[in-house]
């Protein structure tokens, strides 16, 4: 192979890169990341990365699940309330005292996430209510049931469960474990089991099926695909994720609050937007969800020590997110036209 060939070859393979729809949302996160570090003194530190982990896996988990409910032509508008009711159900069951009780909490607290997704694909598969109606309806279901359980913050927890956030403050506990748990937080180790369960997911038939199923549910349904299992099945991977996060939540407050995931529904929502996850279904990457999330909480970072006024920090958010999403649409546009010229000139 000449040298010439090889430069058409990676010259072949860059406009290819380049012409991909993540490419925007990559060049959007690299500037991001950049105004950041600019702005943020020691942002390369060890201790201000695992901060920034720390404050980013929330959204990175709850961006996933959406994302997978998105891509099966769905929405949850519950995502938040049943973080919530899930942080309320752990602290519930768990006894400061009596270690145990933690491991109870577990799989109780697993058990009432699975059946929260069940429920909305209940309403959405099989009785065919349109998922903003459904997930807006059970919004108020799991808020009302966390506000039963837990009307004020708090709760207990065992002292174990603390390792969700950091093992700094566990009882007998070697130092070197406590010093890798610095350098690698509890909540990078949940979002890479996040990625490896979709990961695993993504290669079975339900993962090939939710992306069928969102890209067209008639279509699907002729040929021969449970649809309404499959939507249910998407659910249900959401609340997986979603009790991720409220295991990262408690640990680190140690507490249950029914308001905790008020404002982080939208948010997600609007991240799996920016990470390229279509509204209408079945497109999008998972995997690029979280750098829409990375994406929209580097946009918190940037206004925070930009010093914007409170007053004004909404709107300059909401601003960079909407031109965030038009680039990324505009980009795509473009290249969709310039492939259609290309075609149309061969």
């Amino acid at each position: 192979m000449n040298k010439t060939t090889e430069k058409k070859q990676t010259s072949s393979f860059m406009n290819n890169m380049v012409k991909r729809p993540e490419f925007s949302i990559l060049v959007i996160l690299v500037v991001m990341i950049t105004l950041t570090a600019l702005l943020q003194k020691n942002f390369f530190s060890i201790k201000s990365i695992v901060r920034n982990i720390n404050a980013f896996t929330p959204l990175i988990l709850l961006t996933m699940g959406q994302a997978v409910v998105i891509i099966a032509g769905g929405i949850d508008l519950s995502a938040g309330p049943a973080l919530s009711l899930l942080t309320c159900v752990l602290t519930f069951i768990m006894k400061e005292g009596s270690p145990v009780t933690g491991v109870y909490a577990l799989v109780i607290t697993f058990a009432a996430a699975v059946l929260l997704g069940i429920i909305n694909g209940i309403g959405i598969g099989y009785l065919r209510i349109p998922p903003v109606i459904a997930t807006f309806a059970t919004s108020f279901m799991w808020l009302g049931t966390a506000l039963f359980i837990r009307p004020t913050p708090g709760g207990e927890t065992v002292n174990w469960f603390n390792a969700f956030y950091s093992f700094r403050s566990l009882e007998n506990v070697p130092q070197v474990i406590r010093t890798i748990g610095d350098i690698i937080p509890p909540a990078l180790v949940l979002v890479l089991l996040g990625c490896f369960f979709w990961y695993i997911l993504s290669r079975t038939r339900t993962g090939r099926y939710i992306y069928a199923v969102g890209s067209s549910l008639e279509s699907a349904y002729e040929s021969g695909i449970d649809t309404a299992l499959v939507q249910t099945s998407a659910y249900i991977i959401n609340s997986v994720f979603i009790f991720l996060t409220a295991l990262f939540f408690v640990g680190q407050n140690q507490s249950g609050d029914a308001r905790l995931g008020d404002p982080l529904t939208l948010r997600a929502i609007a991240a799996a937007v920016v990470g390229g996850i279509a509204l209408s279904g079945g497109k999008g990457s998972v995997f690029f969800a979280i750098v829409g999330a990375l994406i929209l909480s580097f946009v918190n970072k940037i206004i925070f020590f930009a010093d914007i006024p409170y007053a004004f920090q909404t709107l300059v958010g909401g601003v960079i997110v909407i031109g965030a999403i038009a680039s990324s649409r505009f980009y795509t546009i473009y290249n969709q036209k310039v492939r259609k010229k290309e075609s149309s000139l061969i």
